[in-house]
């Protein structure tokens, strides 16, 4: 417990600029928990302090993969359970960067071990929740964009989610989705 006070005590102390040059550099902290880091994330009673840890853990995520990897299993078990939208943002951003097509190779790897259904239903229920942020919304069609050939029916969804959205969405909707729409309703090359 000691531990995990230390590291809250940093994030809590950082400056509110997310960009802060002390965030980054308690990212680049090798000693760093990355476990305790996770789970400072669902902190509720300190939203701040969980959307900083959440900003961190993107960043490791981003950069250092393999410091990532022994929480991955966990990170997407407890994925559903992110209330935070400010987390969920950065959550989101992560679950794009693992399942991106050009992932790092660790990522590509540990795909075979995810729930991929557990993480769809989490998609495409954040997507349509008229409460999720649109920052959130647009990381979660890449999401499905990006696992569109693991579950067939993922592509015909997403086409009618993104078309719905798209009716009354914002800018950030109307582009992602114009951007997704377009490549789905491509032909196919093969």
């Amino acid at each position: 417990m000691p531990r995990q006070h230390h590291l809250f005590d940093r994030l809590a102390a950082a400056k509110v600029n997310i960009k802060a040059p002390n965030l980054v550099a308690l990212a680049e902290d090798d000693t760093l928990s990355v476990e305790t880091l996770h789970d400072i994330c669902y902190d509720r009673k300190h939203g701040t302090i969980a959307f900083r840890a959440a900003w961190v853990l993107e960043y490791i995520a981003t950069y250092h993969p393999k410091r990532f990897m022994p929480v991955l299993d966990t990170f997407m078990s407890r994925l559903p359970e992110q209330q935070n939208h400010s987390c969920q943002r950065h959550f989101t951003k992560i679950v794009m960067h693992i399942t991106h097509p050009n992932a790092p190779t660790l990522y590509q790897e540990a795909r075979s071990t995810i729930n991929g259904e557990r993480l769809v239903e989490t998609a495409f229920g954040w997507l349509i929740d008229p409460r999720t942020p649109v920052a959130v919304q647009v990381n979660c069609m890449d999401i499905l964009f990006n696992m569109r050939n693991e579950f067939e029916w993922i592509a015909d969804e997403l086409v009618q989610q993104t078309t719905f959205l798209m009716k009354d969405g914002s800018a950030a909707i109307q582009s992602r989705g114009k951007k997704i729409l377009a490549t789905l309703r491509r032909p196919s090359k093969f």
